[in-house]
């Protein structure tokens, strides 16, 4: 494949320079944009910036538990969905768990958002049981 064709993507912590960006992103893309402290988890270190060729396209939200890894956000700019970022960015999930030791990587969605579940479960995550309205799932690394 000529290197011209491919796609480059590059995952590194997120600086102050790149929150008003994932704010715009956040506010497109997630209902809980308000909620979300995004200055606070530049800080922590599990905010994580995607970057294709030279635009942030995405971020996802990494929290190092006992043996997994929760992915707490994910989102990908209107603009590059259906390109295989948030793919990419679910095997960045493990391939930085695995870098920690950790046996799993976990993520929740809503009950109703359908679509989510069935596109995590073809990325090779199952539904763990549990109550709630939450859907929790998981992939072993």
């Amino acid at each position: 494949m000529p290197v011209s064709s491919r796609i480059e993507h590059r995952l590194r912590p997120a600086d102050r320079n790149d929150l008003p960006r994932l704010g715009e992103i956040a506010r497109h893309g997630l209902a809980d944009a308000v909620a979300l402290d995004l200055a606070a988890l530049q800080k922590e270190e599990t905010l994580f910036v995607a970057e294709w060729r030279t635009a942030i396209d995405g971020f996802i939200v990494l929290l190092p538990l006992q043996s997994s890894l929760l992915i707490s956000r994910l989102v990908v700019a209107e603009e590059a969905r259906g390109q295989g970022l948030g793919a990419w960015l679910l095997d960045c999930a493990t391939f930085h768990a695995r870098g920690l030791d950790l046996v799993a990587v976990e993520i929740q969605r809503p009950e109703q958002d359908a679509a989510g579940i069935t596109w995590l479960t073809k990325r090779g995550f199952v539904r763990n049981p549990h109550g709630g309205n939450k859907v929790y799932l998981s992939r072993n690394v």
